[in-house]
């Protein structure tokens, strides 16, 4: 007889996991994320934790983006558990600035290498949502597949919500009951939905990056990976209205924008020479109609992260359009996008070095980072150098493609000196000069001799299209 999972109550999850190790210093314990961030659980441990009963070993807890409140954080815990965020929103972000939890660097292509076999951070325990098959009894990871299967195969104690909320998603989120030890039908918090964008009234600055790529970059046949916000939905937005044809998907995070372009039969995914007729996500998140959507649907498929995220995978399905932004980069085309600077964490890296690094050869597709060329304070997202000691999501040599809304600047295979030009060259118009000069001024930068400062250096492409800005 096939092994199933013992039903538990909520509050029994941290009397199971005192029990499981009954001679453990310390857990580690992995857990499911972004839209299915199995909330209810975690609140039921941390208040096992403050009440001091049942007696749990030291807790760490891995995971990457969770949505909601988190318990876990709250200051004073921390000689009884910690967060070890690989990529973090703010519930996370305000406790690592404060030293309340940890930072783990790492693309979501490698996430095996910390949680696998023997790695650093193999969990002991896993914690994450599933949702049944009415028919066949299967269960799906739903929304989030990312590294659960890795977190699965090690863990001794897996502990499951079972949550009617969630889509039943199709490919590799399928487990069966025999993967599970533990299962919480009852007081589960529902999974956490997003408003879908407003792809008709985008911000003029979003919309004109959109233009700009969809322009420039976009062709029928392309395979896409876009991330979640105002300027890749934007970029989604202008591929819709120029109607392009048989696009492919294979993406790490599958929103809104994604599901309108392959609703309205943009995306076919005819073209793809892997994974050919259906769409590859590691995670979904956005709204109620996104999560209608993708249940049973067969043209969307889950994949772990370590696939979606692989370069071998992202170059066969060539030519690929990778869109991401970045906190900032600097004239010589270093990206930035985990921290602020040194002393202000903000997220992770996610995905983004996994696609830059994978397409570094032209003949594969086209690593594109976009940003506005100002915060909201009005602080130029370009700066001369980057902060000190913040790590970088693609250097100098990678070779990307950097889009604000004042143009392109093409940085693949130009030298040192004309990388900054061209940067210099799409900043806003109140340091662009400033830029420029400092850079033509300066006799130890290497750059072209004699070159006219007024000259549109190469690789550099400016918006000329019908959008205006207040700037101009």
């Amino acid at each position: 007889m096939t092994h199933q999972p013992t039903v538990i109550k909520l509050g029994d999850i941290a009397e199971v996991i005192a029990r499981e190790f009954p001679a453990r210093d310390m857990l580690t314990v992995y857990v499911g994320s972004n839209a299915a961030t199995p909330t209810a659980s975690l609140d039921a441990i941390t208040e096992a934790l403050k009440v001091g009963w049942p007696k749990l070993p030291y807790l760490r807890m891995v995971h990457i983006l969770l949505q909601g409140p988190l318990s876990y954080v709250e200051e004073g815990l921390q000689d009884r558990v910690m967060a070890f965020s690989i990529f973090s929103g703010s519930n996370v972000r305000k406790a690592a600035n404060e030293g309340r939890a940890f930072y783990l660097p790492c693309t979501l292509a490698n996430l095996d290498s910390l949680i696998g076999k023997d790695k650093p951070y193999m969990p002991d325990v896993a914690i994450f949502k599933i949702r049944p098959h009415e028919v066949t009894g299967e269960y799906s990871l739903g929304l989030s597949v990312e590294a659960l299967h890795t977190a699965i195969d090690h863990a001794k104690c897996v502990i499951a919500e079972l949550d009617m909320s969630m889509p039943f998603t199709q490919g590799q989120s399928v487990v069966d009951g025999s993967s599970l030890d533990y299962l919480v039908e009852d007081e589960v918090c529902p999974v956490y939905e997003t408003p879908a964008p407003d792809f008709e009234h985008m911000p003029p600055a979003e919309r004109r990056i959109g233009e700009l790529i969809a322009t420039h970059f976009i062709r029928d046949g392309v395979t896409l990976q876009a991330g979640i916000g105002q300027i890749p939905d934007a970029v989604i937005g202008t591929i819709r209205e120029a109607e392009f044809r048989d696009l492919g998907i294979q993406t790490e995070l599958y929103g809104d924008g994604l599901m309108m372009l392959q609703k309205q039969g943009i995306v076919t995914n005819r073209r793809k020479k892997q994974h050919m007729g259906y769409s590859t996500t590691s995670l979904i998140m956005g709204s109620k109609a996104l999560y209608d959507f993708v249940h049973q649907r067969a043209g969307i498929q889950m994949r772990p992260c370590t696939v979606t995220n692989a370069a071998e995978v992202v170059r066969k399905n060539a030519p690929f359009i990778s869109i991401n932004t970045a906190m900032g980069v600097d004239l010589f085309g270093n990206v930035w996008a985990d921290f602020v600077d040194v002393r202000h964490y903000y997220s992770g890296v996610g995905g983004q070095p996994d696609f830059v690094r994978a397409l570094n050869d032209p003949a594969y597709g086209v690593p594109i980072i976009t940003m506005k060329s100002v915060t909201h304070k009005g602080e130029s997202k370009i700066a001369r150098v980057h902060p000190p000691g913040v790590s970088l999501t693609a250097s100098s040599y990678d070779g990307v493609v950097v889009v604000t809304e004042y143009g392109i600047a093409d940085l693949r295979g130009l030298t040192i000196g004309e990388k900054t030009l061209a940067v210099a060259s799409i900043t806003h118009p109140r340091f662009r000069d400033e830029y420029l000069k400092a850079i033509h001024d300066d006799p130890m930068l290497t750059k072209p001799l004699r070159c006219p400062s007024r000259k549109l250096p190469r690789g550099v492409t400016l918006y000329h299209g019908s959008i205006s800005l207040p700037d101009e």
